[in-house]
């Protein structure tokens, strides 16, 4: 019975870790912009208007939209239509218990808005990122991945910065 158990956890351990990918830095120099995504990813398309990225696991997009000046409330009213415009289903508490849209008061340097929801049965996020440096640009990030791959989708959130 002991082997059994130390097989299941051995198990487990290997498949965590063959859903953990090694994250690398992308940038978008149109935007002066940086972030993390698994290094697997392969670039869609990178322009002004749309960064995308997929893998077999992950899909990731940011569109930018300028000329927006949101303060907080509306920021939290475009990703709340965001959200409806693109049928992502959500609680109006997630799954830490936090209300949302959760206010981000800073993720290194931006400051936004956060929804964490359900699309086509694949956890998503959606983010609106806003650079204090430069509020008439709005960046609304898409972030849709496997189950397995919550922790990655957790680091990717949280690594944006300005260049």
């Amino acid at each position: 019975m002991k082997q059994k158990f130390v097989l299941l956890l051995l198990s487990a351990a290997i498949c965590s870790l063959v859903s953990a990918q090694t994250l690398k830095t992308w940038t978008w120099d149109t935007y002066k912009m940086k972030f993390k995504l698994p290094s697997n990813m392969a670039v869609q398309e990178n322009n002004a208007d749309k960064f995308e990225a997929t893998s077999t696991a992950i899909a990731f997009d940011i569109y930018p939209r300028k000329g927006e000046n949101l303060t907080y409330s509306g920021m939290k009213n475009a990703i709340i239509n965001w959200a409806s415009q693109t049928g992502l289903r959500y609680n109006i508490n997630n799954t830490s218990g936090d209300e949302q849209p959760i206010y981000l008061k800073s993720i290194n340097g931006y400051w936004g808005c956060a929804i964490d929801g359900r699309k086509d049965g694949f956890p998503t996020s959606i983010l609106l990122l806003i650079d204090p440096d430069f509020p008439d640009i709005s960046f609304y990030v898409w972030l849709s991945y496997s189950d397995d791959y919550y922790h990655d989708a957790v680091q990717i959130l949280k690594s944006f910065e300005p260049m």
